[in-house]
């Protein structure tokens, strides 16, 4: 559950004062405490319509039933508990609060205008769209599915360009690379010859033959990193998501049934059964399984074998 309030003792605040009003998280409230804090919201708006005369145009009766109203007229209600607080001090809060409430009071007629609520009806707030089916929602996944894709082969650019940079570098430091080769070919370098010089020269051409070639290696292996992380990444997010979707759907449907439970969509289950077949194919986990139990076994018997005793050790004791 959200906490409703800052302790400022659990900062070295004082003792004595109130903890600090904070926004209200309606739905992480448990039932008891939604009541509590609704009936709190409740009394102080019935003070604010009264002070302030507040139109049914701007904040119908209805206010609770509708989401969007009530985050606005609680969040200017924590405004309000907070002009009161012992620690808000003095000077401009208060007036700070009134021009928040009259822009707050702006928007709550243009809520309210939308609703299509009045004094004496209430309209309901529209059921929420089927994510399954919403072409919004498809919309959505495909947006996502392309900046992923993009932002991913961006970072595995920068990665392989700077695998590949790194190891040209470590070839260019010829000034570097050259008397350690020397000193590995001859015990004084000072005394080298031509057929030393020539060694060290066609060494260092040698290397710079190789980064090329461990470049090519590196970054390829790089990319094909970063490659299988991203799809590894959004394979686990499919299955998540059907993952998802079944506790919704068997919760729904065990809360509104009253005989013999929930029942699970065919389609969803076979949506989650299909995502975790892509993540780990079960064929593969079974061969892991066995591997890692014979490179177990195997392990086991060597060390058994280590502290075997030589056959003829007996012969030497007491």
């Amino acid at each position: 559950m959200t906490q409703p309030a800052f302790d400022p003792t659990t900062f070295g605040g004082q003792p004595g004062t109130p903890p600090i009003p904070m926004v209200v998280c309606w739905d992480d409230l448990d039932p008891t405490t939604y009541t509590c804090r609704l009936t709190e919201l409740a009394d102080w708006i019935g003070w604010f319509r009264a002070t302030y005369r507040i139109p049914a145009t701007a904040l119908p009766p209805c206010w609770f039933a509708h989401p969007g109203i009530r985050e606005d007229i609680g969040h200017l209600w924590t405004g309000w508990l907070l002009t009161r607080h012992p620690d808000a001090g003095v000077g401009m809060i208060g007036l700070d609060w009134d021009s928040r409430k009259d822009a707050a009071i702006n928007r709550l007629r243009e809520a309210t205008a939308v609703t299509g609520c009045t004094a004496t009806r209430h309209q309901p707030e529209p059921e929420p769209t089927n994510p399954a089916t919403s072409a919004i929602d498809q919309r959505w996944r495909e947006h996502l599915d392309t900046q992923t894709n993009q932002r991913a082969r961006r970072i595995a650019y920068r990665t392989a360009s700077d695998i590949v940079t790194e190891i040209l570098q470590a070839a260019e430091l010829r000034h570097d690379l050259a008397p350690a080769i020397l000193a590995e070919i001859t015990d004084d370098p000072a005394t080298a010859g031509d057929e030393q010089k020539q060694a060290v020269a066609d060494r260092l051409r040698q290397l710079a033959v190789q980064a090329l070639d461990r470049a090519t290696r590196s970054v390829v292996d790089a990319a094909a990193t970063m490659v299988d992380a991203q799809r590894h990444a959004t394979l686990e997010a499919a299955v998540a998501d059907a993952r998802d979707d079944i506790a919704r759907c068997l919760a729904s449907t065990a809360l509104n049934r009253d005989t013999s439970g929930a029942n699970l969509d065919q389609d969803l289950s076979q949506d989650w059964l299909r995502a975790l077949e892509h993540l780990l194919p079960a064929t593969i986990a079974a061969d892991r399984a066995a591997a890692a139990a014979t490179a177990r076994s195997a392990a086991v018997d060597q060390r058994a074998a280590a502290r075997r005793r030589h056959p003829n050790i007996d012969d030497l004791l007491p």
